[in-house]
């Protein structure tokens, strides 16, 4: 009786208080212990491994496959190599608009690729300055701010400002002179022109396809995609300006923290730390945050198995160009459906891309990998667990998820 009273006073101030925990606070709220508004947390297993549906995802790997891989077998053939991160950066801009049609596609990735180009460009002024490893701490805080209220106008997805900060914080990092800087900028641009093209082409041969096919095939097509959740739409439903600013700040906090705790430890890749923590605040509401997070450090974890073996066999040149090319595509077949599964090839692809630069090890980068993404998503849980003990939290809560689109769609 007494265990139950204390069970019964703890549920009760857990729910004031406006957080809840795991299995027992999913157990209580269904038996009527505990009022439904309550916010369950910690995701359990059927939420880390639920695979979302299939949507023809192989012509969005091909397609973002195609964009990093020809500018790279060309940087191969002319022995550019260095400039790889560049064309990566450029080729982001094929990531997004995935399920709109070609023009809305074109659209969005056009703004995309503005967003991204201009992120290269900041990055490329703070790699001249010989305090880079500091400056690039606030110019990313305020530039993440920014990126997103940005996207929250365009309503790009996948949201967040993820992309644009790993462009910034990568390009920042490089110890180049202004010649390579100057160089990369100009392979970005060709690359996020490709990107476009290809956006297109697709979206054309897409539309011959649809029109190629029976009637009935056409009609479940589209019965289909209509059911699918609309991540990309341009100008829907405009998120309220308080929202989208408190949003920008938790970006631009996490943002600064998770990039801080890597430097003052001394950790070579702090906008590894960085990019994870804006990929678990992505998410549109608290319990969705921890488990883009706890995806982003399970998928992380097992990635880094996979990269140990890859980077065991040591390759180089084609080899090189041809496992990204492969890898590219591994990700954007499961990334949407499941994000830990598109971590065990999102871990590989980037580090690979790593020792590129040769300038450190493997077994280094493998741990400087796991060490900054636990960094970022702890930050991630931990802003996400703060806000969710707001006293105006459950408030907000009640008029729905506090994040455009929805929760969780499309998010790296």
């Amino acid at each position: 009786m007494t265990r139950l009273r204390v069970r019964t006073a703890y549920l009760k101030f857990a729910d004031v208080a406006g957080v809840g925990w795991g299995r027992s606070a999913r157990r209580a709220r269904d038996n009527g212990v505990m009022p439904a508004s309550r916010p369950q947390m910690i995701p359990g297993w059927r939420d880390l491994t639920t695979m979302g549906p299939y949507r023809r995802d192989h012509w969005v790997a091909l397609r973002v496959a195609l964009a990093i891989g020809a500018p790279l077998v060309l940087l191969w053939s002319t022995d550019s190599m260095g400039l790889a991160i560049f064309a990566v950066f450029g080729a982001f801009t094929s990531v997004y608009g995935r399920g709109l049609g070609a023009f809305g596609r074109l659209r969005l990735q056009s703004i995309a690729a503005a967003s991204l180009l201009a992120s290269v460009g900041v990055g490329a002024l703070i790699a001249l300055s010989p305090d880079r490893a500091w400056l690039v701490l606030p110019v990313a805080a305020v530039w993440a701010f920014l990126m997103s209220l940005f996207g929250d106008l365009v309503r790009w997805a996948p949201p967040g400002p993820m992309f644009q900060i790993f462009a910034l914080a990568g390009i920042a990092a490089l110890a180049v002179d202004g010649q390579v800087l100057l160089s990369g900028i100009g392979v970005a641009v060709l690359t996020a022109v490709w990107s476009l093209l290809l956006g297109l082409a697709f979206g054309a041969v897409g539309a011959l396809a649809d029109r190629a096919r029976p009637r009935r095939e056409s009609m479940k097509a589209a019965s289909v995609a209509s059911a699918a959740p609309v991540t990309g739409s341009i100008r829907s439903v405009r998120p309220v300006r308080s929202t989208a600013l408190g949003r920008g700040a938790m970006f631009a906090v996490g943002t600064l923290i998770a990039g801080a705790i890597p430097l003052l430890i001394g950790i070579g890749h702090p906008y590894w730390a960085m990019v994870s923590a804006i990929a678990g605040l992505s998410a549109a509401t608290g319990f969705h945050r921890v488990l883009r997070a706890t995806h982003r450090l399970v998928g992380t974890v097992l990635g880094l198995g996979v990269a140990a073996v890859l980077l065991g066999f040591e390759p180089s040149g084609l080899a090189v160009v041809l496992l990204v090319i492969a890898l590219q595509g591994g990700v954007e077949l499961f990334i949407v459906r499941n994000y830990t599964i598109g971590l065990l090839f999102l871990t590989p692809l980037v580090l690979v891309m790593g020792r590129l630069a040769g300038d450190v090890s493997a077994a280094q980068l493998l741990l400087e990998r796991g060490v900054e993404t636990a960094i970022g998503v702890a930050v991630a849980i931990g802003i996400a667990v703060v806000l969710e003990w707001r006293p105006w939290s459950r408030r907000s809560r009640r008029s729905g998820p506090d994040m455009p689109g929805k929760p969780g769609v499309g998010i790296r």
